[in-house]
């Protein structure tokens, strides 16, 4: 498994557009439903090495609650958006660049399993904060279809025209 010097500059910048875009949507409350975070984390997925999008995935959330506060430590959702941002940019990496799966199809794989370990997740946190499980549960999962219903409006095509972009940078070996 190797990577070049252009994914980890990518990968920087991904993460640095991590951080940026959700206070630009929080500036405009369109906030945390939008999930601005993970459009760059799957990004990641899709156009860079494994190692990398990985780092991207779990870095992202981690510096952007240092730096800004945003996602909170408490409640937990800093830790929550780092198990998903290592879904969210794997899976792609695995399925998409690995396996050659479709573009869709491995973006519902994506979402599906992201949505998926949130759920646990919040049900998890649900039993540690003494709070109804079903209620957070249900609750995490429709806060976030805006996010995801826009992440396959934008992605795909954002996708084929950064792989046309990213083909024209020469490596950094």
């Amino acid at each position: 498994m190797s990577y070049s010097g252009r994914d980890i500059v990518f990968g920087g910048l991904l993460v640095a557009i991590a951080i940026v875009l959700p206070i630009l949507f929080h500036a405009v409350n369109l906030g945390s439903a939008f999930l601005p975070m993970f459009f760059p984390v799957i990004a990641a997925g899709f156009l860079i090495a494994l190692p990398v999008a990985l780092a991207v995935g779990l870095m992202s959330p981690l510096v952007s609650a240092l730096l800004t506060g945003m996602p909170p430590f408490f409640p937990p959702i800093a830790f929550f958006m780092m198990a998903e941002g290592v879904v969210l940019a794997g899976i792609p990496a695995v399925f998409y660049q690995r396996c050659r799966w479709n573009i869709y199809l491995t973006l519902v794989l994506t979402v599906i399993l992201d949505r998926a370990v949130l759920l646990c997740l919040a049900v998890l946190a649900s039993r540690w904060l003494d709070l109804p499980e079903r209620a957070v549960g249900i609750s995490v999962l429709i806060k976030g279809i805006p996010g995801i219903l826009l992440i396959f409006v934008a992605v795909p095509p954002l996708i084929k025209m950064l792989e046309k972009a990213v083909r024209n940078v020469p490596a950094m070996d």
